[in-house]
């Protein structure tokens, strides 16, 4: 009887290692989406890359931190001035789906600010520090 093996344990074991590897691969996930939405070499709205590898806080400015490409940077300072008031919007396509799709972008980028600040990313982050 000593010589019979218990598969429980075995599949148990089994199952562990696939959660683990399940879990890492989500982790990664959420580190890359963090990585790729803060990316300074390119525009935070288009995703045109800086060129010549520089980064695009090299670009003439940055919005509110956020790197955008001349064109979107442009865009991007009308948005705020039809936004606050300052201005009327003078291009045709200047339409409350485009004031949308910006609201929107601003939007993500504070998520994605206050999910890195919170308690349980950080607690995330040193778990996989730790494991490193």
């Amino acid at each position: 009887m000593s010589k019979i093996v218990d598969m429980s344990e075995r599949i148990a074991a089994k199952e562990q290692r696939e959660q683990l590897e399940k879990y890492r691969g989500r982790v990664e996930t959420i580190q890359k989406m963090i990585q790729c939405s803060s990316c300074h070499f390119r525009c935070a709205m288009c995703g045109l890359q800086a060129k010549g590898g520089e980064a695009a806080a090299s670009w003439p400015s940055e919005t509110l931190g956020l790197p955008f490409c001349e064109g979107c940077r442009e865009d991007f300072q009308e948005f705020l001035s039809i936004t606050t008031g300052k201005k009327t919007p003078t291009l045709f396509w200047h339409n409350k789906e485009w004031l949308a799709v910006w609201s929107a972008l601003l939007d993500y980028k504070k998520a994605i600010s206050a999910f890195v600040a919170s308690r349980e990313f950080k607690l995330l982050m040193e778990e996989l520090n730790s494991d490193s």
